[in-house]
């Protein structure tokens, strides 16, 4: 009876903070110095959720506070996630224009463009600790726990000469590597055992490409020339990877687990954005104009258009709050519901390892992030797949309630 009780309130917790954090959307207006707030499903957006500092820029957050980069000051704003209500200014150094800023534990740890440098911020004394030498004018940030990867651009005056990324072991806070990447590295993400680099070129006779580096040895596993001027990656549980374009004209895509191109500067989606971000269920795209109000567009996987919204002027940072709580990956998600046999051979039956609910939903995706096959499975209904899909990977979703599972199908002849 205990470990129902406290079953059901893990689950209502999740469900709570579900409803409060699933489906906001925060995006960074620059020019208009404030935060906006966006419920997807409500449709409600708050374009002055909160006040920022001179030339807000990126941002982080995590359960209860968003830290938002504000370079002209030079420091780090703290904003309370729920209420919008500016909690204090961390000052970083002068004149370091901070540029990027990443959460770690119980700190942050922020590039400074003009200072070549890696700040360390403790959110207990809520000052700088330490500080570290990087590579020529570093931006982009992202930490897989024990290191941290800083995108040092090698800097507009030097035409991005020397680009890297500087590998930082964060027990030692110390420099164990510097990777040599393509020109003007200025965002990063960790998919698997792979870091996946945004290189935008040089804005010039340059093109922008995507370096993805094997984290056990650093080495090179590929370049993508995606052409054009790659903004930010953003790879759904799919396996397929979104990316922002420069320009706030196009997005491209590849297949983060095959490295297959899909939509390059030769042929991008026809979608505006100059950033991408997303969760389990959506995809959104922040449209970047410096004049006027910027668009942010939220689509399903599918790409059909749930909503639009108008924000702030020159946007520069979005972020989509996860729809799964780390609570509910601690006791929703204990056990993992998988399909079998796989590979598949059609017409044969398709099993689960586990229990299935009723009317639960399975979703059956080719590489493209096409959605092929959609059905409701149940324990007493045999699930066959339709005989005309191509063999070849597929990607599945499982959907039962609150609880959702991913993962890949072999369909042979």
């Amino acid at each position: 009876m205990k470990q129902l009780k406290t079953s059901l309130l893990a689950v209502f917790i999740c469900l709570f903070l579900t409803s409060l954090y699933g489906t906001e959307i925060y995006v960074v207006n620059s020019v208009s110095r404030t935060l906006s707030r966006l419920d997807t499903e409500t449709g409600i957006v708050n374009n002055t959720f909160a006040h920022l500092g001179l030339t807000p820029n990126l941002m982080d957050m995590d359960e209860n506070n968003i830290y938002i980069v504000c370079s002209g000051d030079n420091a780090i704003q703290v904003i309370s996630r729920s209420t919008g209500t500016h909690l204090y200014f961390l000052p970083v150094a002068s004149s370091s224009n901070p540029y990027d800023v990443l959460k770690v534990g119980d700190f942050l740890y922020v590039t400074g463009l003009f200072t070549n440098k890696l700040y360390k911020i403790s959110l207990l004394t809520h000052n700088v600790v330490s500080s570290l030498s990087v590579g020529e004018a570093p931006e982009g940030l992202c930490s897989d726990g024990s290191r941290l990867y800083v995108c040092n651009t090698g800097g507009y005056i030097n035409n991005y000469a020397n680009s890297s990324i500087s590998v930082i072991d964060l027990d030692s806070f110390s420099v164990i590597e510097t990777i040599p990447v393509w020109t003007n590295p200025q965002f990063a993400c960790i998919y698997g055992n792979y870091l996946h680099i945004a290189c935008t070129g040089n804005w010039n006779n340059i093109s922008g490409k995507i370096d993805i580096i094997n984290l056990e040895d650093f080495s090179l596993t590929q370049r993508l020339d995606l052409g054009g001027h790659p903004g930010n990656i953003w790879i759904n549980n799919l396996g397929i990877a979104y990316v922002g374009e420069g320009m706030s004209n196009a997005l491209y895509s590849y297949n983060a687990d095959t490295f297959e191109i899909y939509h390059s500067y030769q042929n991008p989606m026809n979608y505006s954005a100059f950033m991408v971000d997303g969760n389990q269920d959506i995809i959104a795209l922040l449209n970047q104009t410096w004049t006027s109000n910027s668009i942010i567009s939220v689509y399903d996987y599918d790409f059909n258009l749930l909503n639009t919204f108008s924000v702030g002027i020159s946007s520069t940072d979005l972020r989509v709050a996860p729809s799964v709580t780390y609570i509910e990956d601690e006791y929703i998600m204990e056990s993992k519901l998988r399909i079998y046999p796989n590979p598949y051979f059609p017409g044969n039956e398709l099993h689960f390892s586990g229990k299935i609910k009723d009317f639960s939903q399975l979703y059956l995706y080719n590489i493209r992030g096409q959605m092929v096959f959609k059905t409701t499975i149940t324990e007493t209904v045999p699930t066959i797949l339709p005989q005309e899909l191509v063999p070849g990977l597929y990607l599945y979703k499982i959907i039962q309630g609150i609880k959702q599972e991913t993962g890949k199908l072999f369909i042979k002849n």
